[in-house]
């Protein structure tokens, strides 16, 4: 555990001295007051479905950019393979880095907490439907940073490594909307593998352990695929 919490406070300095981290954290906020705003011009609704729904999207492209220098920038600066050989194991250098994300994914949300305060002034929102969707986007958070940690194995090159968790995301965002083209009863099995669908259900105030259950598969599996990634690289 000590060692996690060595990397995790390694990597979180390097984020609070990181212009692109304040970059990346401005523009997901200016997109959220934006999305606020529409929500509630659109539906003439004092409702977060609309901004939630879109701070979602906003998270599955801003969060592979936040986790894109993780492994590359390593591979590039030639200290991956030191890292391979100093006393921590491999998995305990990719959740180090995995909270270090989740961290900074966390306060991004938090940062958001300013819209239902606003809501809650002048009227009366729905809590539980409010709570559940938080709960749905720090689920996507783990997946997406799972997902970015995974691409920026695969290269020394960040731009590639961002691009690449966005690439990688997109399938399984879109997937759930492709009834009109595969039909009812394969759009049952997609909504099984796609993203969207379960997140649904935390913004209708749902809170379902199959929901939880995909989300913690996504995000094991993705990390699951970053451990193999670097142990290959070790027995090159």
């Amino acid at each position: 555990m000590s060692a996690v919490l060595t990397i995790l406070k390694k990597e979180l300095r390097v984020y609070a001295v990181s212009p692109l981290a304040y970059v990346f954290f401005g523009v997901f906020l200016f997109l959220a007051g934006v999305f606020f705003y529409l929500g509630i011009a659109l539906t003439g609704e004092a409702s977060l479905r609309v901004m939630l729904g879109n701070v979602a999207v906003s998270l599955l492209f801003v969060l592979p950019m936040v986790t894109m220098r993780h492994f590359a920038e390593e591979q590039r600066a030639g200290t991956l393979e030191l890292l391979m050989t100093a006393p921590i194991s491999m998995p305990t250098l990719i959740v180090g880095k995995w909270l270090a994300s989740m961290a900074l994914c966390l306060v991004m949300l938090l940062g958001t907490l300013l819209f239902p305060a606003i809501l809650a002034y002048y009227g009366d929102p729905d809590w539980g439907v409010i709570i559940t969707s938080y709960v749905g986007l720090v689920c996507c958070c783990a997946a997406f940073c799972a997902a970015g940690l995974f691409t920026s194995s695969l290269t020394n090159d960040q731009v590639a490594a961002g691009m690449g968790g966005i690439v990688i995301l997109m399938p399984f965002w879109l997937i759930g909307s492709a009834g009109a083209i595969v039909g009812e009863e394969h759009q049952r099995l997609l909504d099984q593998i796609a993203l969207l669908p379960h997140l649904r259900s935390f913004t209708r105030g749902v809170l379902d352990t199959a929901d939880l259950a995909y989300f913690v598969g996504f995000t094991f599996i993705f990390l699951f695929l970053t451990y193999r990634t670097l142990e290959s690289r070790r027995w090159r």
